[in-house]
């Protein structure tokens, strides 16, 4: 099952949303930069909770990596891999996605995506 949000490719950021596949809920964060977009299960594999704890704030102070809102754990928005905190070595989960209609994203086999990292 595919589950289809809304994207705006030209606003570089990073958003939680919330999709089902009519089980079950997972919130996600959704990731655009420069004109790229990214999906990831909005889950710390340290601890299972929340990155954004919330909040909906993502990054870190830098504004480059994104941010554990609980311990600290700081990721590579590129490849969601762990490179500072109790989690070190690693990675988010990585949702598969695809684009269509230039506005759409597509986030793929949500029945498949765990509930936590």
């Amino acid at each position: 099952m595919d589950v289809r949000l809304s994207v705006d490719l030209n606003e570089d950021g990073a958003r939680a949303a919330v999709i089902s596949d009519g089980q079950r809920e997972r919130s996600i964060i959704v990731l655009t930069r420069g004109g790229t977009v990214a999906a990831y299960l909005n889950s710390c594999p340290h601890a299972g909770v929340r990155l954004d704890f919330g909040s909906g704030n993502f990054f870190h102070r830098d504004g480059h990596d994104l941010q554990c809102g609980v311990h600290g754990a700081l990721f590579d928005p590129d490849s969601g891999r762990c490179v500072a905190g109790p989690c070190k070595g690693s990675r988010l989960v990585r949702l598969a996605t695809r684009i269509e209609a230039g506005h759409q994203l597509v986030i793929q086999d949500v029945e498949k995506i765990p509930g936590r990292a």
